[in-house]
């Protein structure tokens, strides 16, 4: 019973982690921000496939060096990087980035959304990713074009971010 409930859980979710994976994305989050300054990731998804499971993650700071500076300075330039979607056959489905308190957007974040597409994800998460975070724990905000963000925190979070065994393909 519990194994179909976690698969309708996932199904509506915006995105989808292995846990493994999201372990993982926590713990390099947490080293490069070096407990001190905000560090961030490109989540990205595979061509083929479920649009909404990350299988791939591109650190910030790989695509622009200088980029973690207290807060996030993404140089744009940086976008032309992109040649690392086509080597892994995968496409951004959202952002993540760490705040030092809170998950809620600052007035930078909303005004400047990392990829300016209509059903873009954006995670925040806590405490500079320096202790175990679970789904309920993370800001979840969906960019919605001329409409602006829709946000989600706490339990209503934990609907639309879905970390466990079984994502979906």
């Amino acid at each position: 019973m519990m194994t179909i409930i976690r698969a309708f859980s996932a199904r509506r979710a915006l995105l989808r982690f292995r846990s493994d994976t999201w372990r993982s994305l926590l713990g390099e989050l947490d080293r490069r921000g070096e407990r001190r300054r905000e560090a961030g990731a490109f989540l990205l998804a595979d061509w083929q496939g479920n649009s909404r499971v990350v299988n791939h993650v591109v650190y910030l700071d790989d695509l622009d060096p200088d980029c973690l500076q207290g807060g996030i300075c993404f140089d744009g330039r940086a976008y032309s990087s992109w040649d690392i979607c086509e080597a892994r056959q995968a496409r951004v489905i959202g952002d993540v980035h760490t705040h030092p308190e809170g998950v809620r957007q600052s007035d930078i974040d909303r005004d400047n959304p990392m990829i300016a597409r209509s059903g873009h994800v954006a995670l925040i998460v806590p405490d500079l990713a320096a202790r175990d975070v679970a789904p309920g724990d993370v800001g979840v905000h969906l960019y919605s074009g001329t409409a602006g963000w829709e946000s989600w925190t706490g339990r209503d979070a934990a609907r639309r971010l879905y970390v466990g065994r079984w994502p979906g393909r």
